[in-house]
């Protein structure tokens, strides 16, 4: 996390698997408990990985890093998937909950929202995201800031 002025970029990482050690334990033993699940109905050592592997792969965020980086001109997100730099004319308002911050392209509650939004986690910096995004994002139309 840094910011050394109002104006200078908000950079930070996340890790989620680091945050909650419990959770990150319950979900390797449901991964490797599926594994052996399929490995014991197939009886082939073939699909006991293969599902550890994609069990592994749809949580690959969970799993590694995301690094966030918002300036005057843009967000972006870059993780094991590549990397998302989205101007701020491009969203319409933003709602913070305890765990991130998602940043709408919509004016008003969508349906689509969770497939248009960009989803911004805080890593312990919760007050510094929502300031630097509510200066950015018209606070007439932010949500649950």
């Amino acid at each position: 996390m840094s910011q050394n002025s109002e104006d200078a970029p908000l950079e930070w990482s996340v890790r989620p698997y680091k945050e909650s050690i419990p959770r990150t334990v319950i979900v390797i033993a449901v991964i490797l408990a599926v594994g052996i699940l399929a490995y014991l109905m197939f009886k082939a050592v073939f699909w006991g990985v293969f599902s550890v592997l994609i069990l592994f792969a749809s949580l690959h965020a969970f799993f590694t890093r995301t690094a966030y980086r918002l300036d005057d001109e843009s967000v972006t997100v870059k993780s094991s998937t590549g990397t998302q730099i989205k101007k701020w004319s491009n969203f319409k308002r933003f709602y913070a909950d305890k765990k991130g911050v998602t940043l709408s392209t919509f004016a008003k509650p969508s349906r689509l929202d969770p497939f248009r939004s960009t989803r911004l986690l805080y890593g312990g910096n919760r007050d510094e995201v929502v300031a630097y995004i509510s200066k950015r994002i018209n606070r007439d139309s932010a949500g649950g800031a």
